[in-house]
């Protein structure tokens, strides 16, 4: 029995070494695999830090884990991360591992994942990464190494934003926990899901209808995969305290969607629908006095596709709503709404936005509204009216505020409309009524992001069927001060019809703007690890805005900017800056530019600056794109000017990249000083002289560009403690240098030593050549300095000083020689070019003797030939005229 027992033992300690040790065995083979399926079956960069293969995390099953794996999108969705998850466990079945042909895999689970899912404005999704098949398979492709037997999956702690460019819409998830269980290798089997989410948001059209609601959903779905129909089972669906259920089902068999869908609320008390409302669920809502009833429902039915919508519709009944928090004074009273938004076939012109009545009280004060909205995508007919007076004072008396927080002022509305929009397209405004104020007075409100707080004296808008006008704003937020009026244009149609152009102006006088409190921590992102381009500012397509600004002062960040002034235009997704000027640095800016998003993956900016004697080394300390091109600023004092143009291309935090930088500009300085730069040091040191480490430069003028990730500079002259010096090269914003620097030394800075040695290099050439040659006063120096800003290289002619001086003697002896020679030969050349001009000009004296005394033969013989023809024929005249009349003609 005792042998049976230790055999028994030695097998079973056999199976569990042979257990513990497949990991090992298999974890380079199952690895290869991995990456090699991911590699060959998404368009993505897919990337992890950590790998490890383990029995005991689900035993007897093998659990590969994957540690800070991240998934990058390419071409369009370049450098957006789809997901970042800090552990990816999943489990493979170990005998699918061992036999070596299809790993299976049985489960999978996320721990705080950050996923973010992005549809772009023309359709495209971030996730669609999966390659497509081949049209025709070849034999030498091979079949896949795993096969799903999925049968649980689980997210702990994750973070799930869904941003629809195309729809405009947005949903975002924190603290998301969901777990999901089936058996996916059946044709038919139940999906059971179970999620809890801390906060949900949701908003859709720039209106948030969700805003960080407690929210759980438990939902079985009956999955016929064979049919592609999903069909709702038990589920229920909780937001804060309003709980909901949906029936119906999906029917997905190819592209299209065919759905059947309702939902109702379980509950029909008024404070279930009153929880929804941001601010008010929180602790002690169970204790909430209320009353009334709630009717909440609608259905989605239809067929949705890319041209095609299903029909939709939601019912919103309240009737003799009343709530109170026990422990403030004040109640809301008879709250009454009557919605009704139905679409019945999915065309959006048939879209019915019946809001019959909205009544409530809030104390003593009523507050009405109500709309109707027909055929608003082809030619929107609306009838509104919001009508009712508010004290805001009294909103803390009827809902607990966050601590730290008040809210005052009073709110006055008297608002109607009433026509189509196509009286307003076509001009003629009289056919339709829009008219009334909306006026908020004393308004203060104070908060724990914003303890400063923001005071409305006044803001006054007055609507008119052409626009609503700004006739007066007058706020102030904390050391920040506006003063405001202006005109928004087409409000109308830009509210009701998609792709509508809002234009307006806005006049802003101010005596401080301080951005620093007025962004405070709400510039931090939420996702801050996110390297999406969601923090880039988006200049809107349809928004046609110009602004004239006067600011006393501006604060952003550590910089002061004064006396600002100019105009700023929004249009075409471009913000332009035209005429803009202020004080800052010690000195002037004024300029014109542009900000595009027209591609959001790469805005790019376009300024040309004038820049008036600002403080160098504040320059530096404010600017990080100057302590990249121009680092000698570090060590430098004094003002300096410029006139530049710059474009170039900003990253997704709204950060200049520097090698896509182009452009010129001069920079011009008077009275700066440079001590301690390091290369100039380094040269210091090579030249033995030490002008170099304290230079005072005077009315130095340079000419540069920016190019290739570098400041070129052009040649230009200067004075450096007297020798007078030639510079040009470049700098790279990677801190590397490369310039070139031309000296004239003056003999008398070279040293005693080198200068006698020229002396005597010197006379031996006069003896030599038979000249009497002095020394010159100066010594060509070259130099070249290149490597880093921290660490130069220096090359100088210093150590060949003397031969290229006698170089230069001999250089010069030879010029004098051909100088000489020269001459001689063009002394001779010119007593040829005299003789030859001697002997031309008598052959010319006498040919133009023989010419004119042939010219004169020639004339003589023709007069006399002439003459006697004259004579001959008036002879034989006179001798007919005498034959005729018997007497010659006198």
């Amino acid at each position: 029995m005792k042998k049976a027992l230790k055999i028994v033992a030695i097998v079973i300690l056999l199976l569990l070494v042979g257990l513990i040790s497949i990991p090992f065995l298999f974890k380079d083979k199952i690895l290869t695999r991995v990456k090699a399926e991911i590699n060959n079956n998404v368009n993505a960069k897919v990337d992890f830090k950590e790998f490890d293969l383990t029995i005991f995390r689900n035993f007897p099953n093998l659990t590969l884990v994957l540690g800070d794996m991240s998934i990058v999108g390419v071409n369009e969705f370049a450098g957006d991360t789809l997901a970042g998850i800090k552990t990816t466990a999943v489990s493979l079945d170990i005998m699918s591992v061992i036999k070596g042909s299809q790993i299976e895999i049985n489960g999978i689970s996320l721990d705080v994942p950050r996923i973010k899912l992005l549809v772009l404005k023309n359709g495209k999704a971030n996730w669609d990464i999966t390659k497509p098949a081949p049209d025709k398979p070849t034999t030498s492709s091979e079949p896949s190494q795993f096969k799903a037997s999925l049968k649980k999956y689980t997210i702990d702690k994750g973070t799930i934003v869904y941003d629809d460019q195309s729809l405009g819409f947005h949903v975002e998830m924190n603290d998301f926990n969901h777990s999901g269980s089936g058996d996916f290798t059946q044709d038919l089997f139940t999906f059971s899901t179970k999620s809890e989410i801390a906060t949900l948001t949701m908003s859709y059209g720039g209106v948030t209808y969700l805003s960080k609601v407690k929210t759980s959903l438990i939902a079985d779905l009956e999955m016929d995969m064979v049919k592609s129909k999903y069909t709702f089972k038990k589920n229920e669906l909780t937001l804060n305290e309003l709980a909901m259920g949906f029936d119906g089902y999906l029917l997905m068999p190819a592209n299209d969607i065919d759905m059947d869908l309702k939902f109702d609320i379980h509950q029909n008390e008024f404070r279930n629908f009153m929880s929804l409302i941001p601010g008010v669920y929180r602790d002690g809502f169970d204790k909430v006095q209320s009353k009334g009833k709630l009717a909440f429902n609608g259905f989605v039915k239809g067929r949705y596709n890319e041209t095609t919508m299903p029909g939709f519709g939601v019912t919103l009944n309240i009737a003799d709503g009343m709530f109170k928090y026990p422990d403030l004074p004040t109640a809301i009273n008879n709250v009454s709404v009557d919605l009704n938004i139905n679409n019945p076939d999915g065309v959006p012109d048939h879209t019915l936005i019946n809001l019959k009545r909205m009544h409530a009280e809030m104390g003593q004060e009523p507050f009405d509204a109500r709309l109707i909205v027909k055929t608003p995508v082809s030619d929107a007919d609306i009838d509104a009216t919001i009508k009712g007076s508010i004290n805001l004072a009294n909103i803390s008396k009827m809902v607990p505020l966050e601590p730290g927080t008040s809210l005052k002022g009073n709110l006055d509305a008297n608002v109607t409309a009433k026509g189509r929009m196509s009286a307003i397209e076509s001009k003629k405004y009289e056919e339709f009524n829009a008219n009334g104020t909306l006026l908020l007075n004393d308004f203060n409100y104070v908060s724990n992001d914003f303890k400063k707080g923001i005071t409305i004296s006044q803001c006054e808008l007055v609507f008119n069927p052409k626009n609503v006008t700004l006739n007066r704003l007058d706020m102030v937020a904390g050391k920040t001060d506006i003063k405001a009026t202006g005109w928004i244009d087409n409000l109308l149609s830009y509210l009701f019809k998609e792709n509508e152009l809002l234009k307006g102006t806005v006049d802003i006088k101010s005596n401080v703007i301080d951005l620093n409190d007025l962004m405070g921590e709400s510039t931090a992102s939420t996702a801050s690890n996110d390297t999406t381009p969601s923090t880039v500012f988006e200049v809107p397509s349809n928004i046609d805005f110009l602004i004239t600004a006067s600011v006393g002062k501006v604060f952003y960040e550590d910089l002061i900017l004064e006396n600002a002034k100019g105009n700023l235009a929004i249009r075409d997704k471009t913000l332009g800056i035209n005429g803009c000027s202020f004080n800052m640095l010690d000195g002037t800016i004024s300029m014109d530019g542009l900000y595009e998003t027209k591609d959001i993956k790469k805005p790019t900016f376009y300024f040309d600056l004038n820049l008036s004697q600002l403080d160098i080394k504040k320059t530096y300390e404010k600017f990080i794109a100057v302590q990249k091109f121009a680092p000698i600023a570090e060590k430098c004092k004094g003002t300096y000017s410029a006139k530049m143009d710059v474009k170039g291309v900003l990253d997704n935090k709204m950060e200049p990249v520097l090698n896509s930088f182009n452009g010129s500009g001069k920079l011009t300085t008077s009275n700066v000083s440079i001590e301690n730069f390091t290369p100039m040091v380094k040269l210091a040191d090579a030249l033995k002289m030490d002008q170099f480490k304290k230079m005072a430069l005077n009315n130095v003028n340079v000419s540069f560009k920016f190019a290739d990730g570098r400041v070129k500079i052009e040649p230009f002259d200067l004075n450096i403690a007297g020798i007078k010096t030639t510079i040009d090269g470049s700098s790279g914003f990677d801190q590397t240098i490369d310039y070139n620097m031309n000296l004239n030394v003056p003999l008398a800075l070279v040293g005693s030593q080198a200068t006698g040695v020229v002396s005597g290099l010197l006379s031996q050439a006069n003896k030599a050549a038979g000249t009497n040659l002095s020394l010159g006063k100066e010594v060509k120096v070259k130099a070249k300095i290149t490597g880093t800003v921290d660490q130069p290289k220096i090359e100088t002619g210093i150590k060949d000083m003397a031969s290229n001086t006698v170089a230069d003697i001999k250089e010069e002896i030879k010029q004098k020689f051909d100088a000489t020679k020269q001459e001689l030969e063009d002394k001779a050349k010119a007593e040829a070019d005299r003789l030859k001009n001697e002997a031309e000009t008598k052959a010319k004296a006498e040919a133009d003797r023989l010419k004119k005394e042939a010219e004169a033969k020639a004339k003589a013989e023709t007069d006399r030939l002439k003459k006697e023809a004259e004579d001959k024929l008036k002879k034989e005249a006179d001798d007919k005229l005498k034959n005729l009349f018997g007497k010659p003609k006198k």
